[in-house]
This record gives C-alpha cells, structure tokens and sequence, in this order.
C-alpha cells in the first residue's frame, strides 16, 4: 500500500489479494495508456521544427520516443526483430526528417539518397554542423552589409559637398567674366537682390 498513490488506495484496500489489485489497476489504466499512445503516435506524426533550434526539435522528438517506447512491451531479441527494430530507427528518422524546415530540404534529400539509412544520431549531429555555418555564414554577411551601409552613409554628406563645388565652379558665364553661375542668375542682368552685400571691391 506504501507503493500506491494515496488517491487509489480506497479502490483496492477491500481487494482479497494483490493478484487482484494488480488486474483491477490494470483494467483501470490500460485505457489510460492506449489514449495516451495515441496521442503520442499524434504528436510524434506532427511534430515539426518551426522556429526551434536543431537541438531543441530533436530533443521535443527524442522525449516523445522515449516515452513511447517506454509504454511499449518489449520483445526478446532475435534476428527477426532485430530487422524489426532497424525498421523502427529507420521510420523514427524519417520522422525526424519531415519535421525540419524547408530550408533544410537540400541536405535532407542528400541523407534520403543514400544507400543506407544514417542513424537518427548521425543525422542530428550533420544537421547541428550545417546549423553552425549557417550561423557564421549570417553574421559574416551581416557584418558586411553594416560596413557597406556605414561606407556609402557616412562620407555621403562630404561627397555630395565636393560634387557640387565641381559643378558649380565649372560654370562660366561670358558677359560679366565670372564663374559659378550662368545667365538667370546672374546679378548683373538680372539685378542685386535688396540687401545685397557685395565684396568691398564691388
């Protein structure tokens, strides 16, 4: 009784034996367990990566095995189910594989390709490596992108400066003899603004 949760023991003090106790808690969560196997083969079918790391979505799928696994009965190992429990690895890496992100697509046709099937643990650690580059990758090239914005922003203001000291000093207009301006604006025919200040030359 020291074994039982407290909240079942007022099913079974009155039981004659522990046979009994046993067969009534078996009847009792058997449908439990079959209710909670299928909601695992569920989730485990529609599980999928999403915006989780590598390592985090193969640990959420590695948990739902393990339980499963662990309300399976096991069987005594002979060559026949040892062809039975390769095929089982061979469908949990599967199940691995439709879960990931689109953006794995290349590397996962690259494993479904070959001759013979990797191992779940084998996948996982090619996928953490091309994981890890494509981080490297990304913050090398955000790293040019910000020195590219900062090269063509920060001088601009300088640039834009010069350009137009180049263009306005390469005007030239005949009549007064002066350059940086042309005909519309210059004073001498179109007239001195009110309250011009000219050089004390002028």
């Amino acid at each position: 009784m020291n074994t039982i949760s407290p909240d079942l023991v007022n099913g079974i003090v009155y039981a004659s034996d522990a046979h009994e106790v046993w067969l009534d808690l078996q009847d009792h969560f058997d449908k439990v367990n079959g209710s909670r196997i299928y909601n695992l083969q569920r989730e485990i079918a529609t599980i999928s990566q999403g915006t989780s790391s590598i390592s985090v979505y193969h640990s959420k799928l590695k948990s739902l095995w393990d339980e499963y696994n662990s309300m399976i009965p096991s069987f005594p190992v002979t060559a026949r189910s040892r062809d039975f429990i390769e095929h089982l690895e061979q469908q949990k890496l599967f199940q691995f594989l439709m879960g990931l992100n689109e953006s794995y697509n290349a590397i996962r046709s690259q494993i479904l390709l070959q001759s013979l099937s990797p191992s779940v643990s084998r996948v996982y650690a090619m996928l953490i490596n091309e994981e890890n580059q494509r981080r490297v990758f990304e913050t090398n090239s955000h790293i040019n992108v910000t020195n590219e914005v900062n090269d063509s922003t920060a001088p601009m203001s300088s640039r834009d400066s010069q350009s137009k000291f180049k263009r306005f000093n390469n005007l030239y207009y005949e009549y007064c003899q002066n350059k940086g301006h042309t005909r519309d604006t210059c004073y001498k025919l179109v007239g001195y603004p009110s309250g011009f200040k000219g050089k004390k030359s002028q």
